[in-house]
């Protein structure tokens, strides 16, 4: 009878050789791992200040494509499906309404067309270099890294340009950074070095405010008919 080969440790932070299936057996269900190139790791527990920082981005970015009918968006640990050698697991990444064939139950097929990457200790490197080179090669549109692990801390923004590499997103006269991914949607990066971090409620009445006060009227008038 074949034997099954013993997985590596749980070990958190560090890489071990495997095959994808390995990882998959490897990985416990919640846990935030990902595998690139014949390597797996499980990541090191998140500490607040990088778990508040990705709940913050994808509810900004999860009310504002509400709001406007966009596309969805989801939070780690999901599998992005890049290639047979990376499958990414995204602290955020949105997919616009015309790839929504993408999603497939327990994973995204194929990019994402905005994935933001919250900066942890035993990451940074790992984003800054490797995922953003197969971010680029991938064709994903927009790629944002910030890093609240002191105040202020960095914000990196980049998008393809019509030559299919990254180039930085040049903030407006008002140090706004705007999508084009998501058409009308833009951040402030000192939103992010604020502590607690802002509503989002009155940041899309910033960024969006016609078109929310329209929604909130909406909802005003369904409640008073209910």
């Amino acid at each position: 009878m074949a034997q099954t080969a013993a997985l590596p440790p749980l070990v958190r932070g560090a890489w071990y050789p495997m095959t994808y299936e390995e990882f998959e057996r490897w990985v416990p269900h919640g846990m935030h791992g990902e595998w690139w190139d014949g390597e797996g790791i499980i990541f090191v527990a998140p500490t607040e200040e990088h778990q508040w920082g990705a709940f913050f981005l994808a509810e900004l970015i999860g009310a504002f494509s509400r709001l406007f009918g966009l596309g969805r968006v989801m939070i780690a640990p999901f599998e992005m499906r890049l290639s047979e050698g990376a499958r990414p697991e995204p602290d955020v990444l949105y997919v616009a309404p015309e790839h929504a064939d993408r999603w497939q139950g327990k994973r995204l097929v194929g990019p994402a067309d905005f994935v933001g990457e919250l900066t942890s200790d035993d990451t940074a490197v790992h984003d800054r270099e490797r995922k953003r080179a197969a971010y680029e090669a991938a064709g994903i549109p927009e790629y944002l890294r910030v890093d609240r692990r002191r105040r202020p801390g960095r914000f990196d923004f980049d998008r393809l340009d019509p030559d299919g590499r990254y180039q930085p997103v040049e903030p407006d006269a008002r140090g706004r950074y705007h999508s084009l991914v998501l058409p009308g949607f833009w951040l402030d990066p000192d939103w992010f070095w604020q502590d607690p971090l802002p509503d989002v409620n009155r940041l899309l009445l910033q960024i969006a405010p016609e078109a929310y006060r329209r929604y909130l009227a909406q909802l005003l008038a369904e409640s008073a008919e209910g």
